[in-house]
């Protein structure tokens, strides 16, 4: 095990990091978030407090130079609320489609955005809703080869629906794999 993790140090270090990922590729990407949402009406709880997390999954992703664009899917959990007297706000689950842009400002770091809708289904309640979301954040390349490139994703995301106005900060992993760079 150890070996392994050393091994996969190693090659890390020793790929070369000038080499920019280009064209087609997959992408992965997993994000915990806490989730503020803001109420559109009078409420004695003027924000309610949750968690979560993240996946999405791009099948349809470009790059080119310092251009970056992908259509995503992506799944979201967000917990209960944090307890306010007797009352907590439901947890409720996500899947939606995000277009995703992104620009490389730097050699290591890029400027991402993503627009998107999702429709919402609270727990243990029979209740769908829909929403939108859009997000800006940062990207911090890690390691990168022709084939693969890992950054380290900091969004922040602005999500909307009829009767609450969300917040949500996250940190995550986004892995992008270049399939035609690997010789298949």
């Amino acid at each position: 095990m150890k070996r392994g993790i050393l091994l996969i140090a190693l090659l890390s270090l020793l790929s070369p990091l000038a080499a920019m990922g280009e064209g087609q590729y997959y992408a992965v990407s997993l994000s915990l978030f806490p989730y503020l949402s803001i109420p559109h009406y009078k409420d004695e709880v003027a924000v309610r407090t949750s968690g979560g997390g993240e996946f999405s999954i791009g099948a349809l992703g470009y790059r080119t130079g310092p251009y970056d664009m992908s259509l995503e899917m992506r799944y979201r959990g967000t917990t209960s609320s944090i307890p306010h007297g007797f009352y907590r706000a439901r947890g409720f689950d996500s899947v939606g489609l995000d277009l995703r842009f992104a620009y490389q400002l730097k050699e290591k770091l890029a400027l991402s955005a993503a627009i998107g809708t999702e429709i919402n289904f609270y727990r243990k309640v029979d209740h769908a809703f829909a929403s939108f979301s859009a997000s800006i954040g940062g990207e911090y390349l890690l390691a990168q080869n022709p084939t693969y490139r890992l950054s380290l994703t900091f969004p922040l995301t602005v999500h909307l629906r009829k009767e609450i106005t969300a917040l949500q900060t996250a940190v995550g992993l986004r892995y992008q794999l270049f399939p035609a760079k690997g010789g298949r």
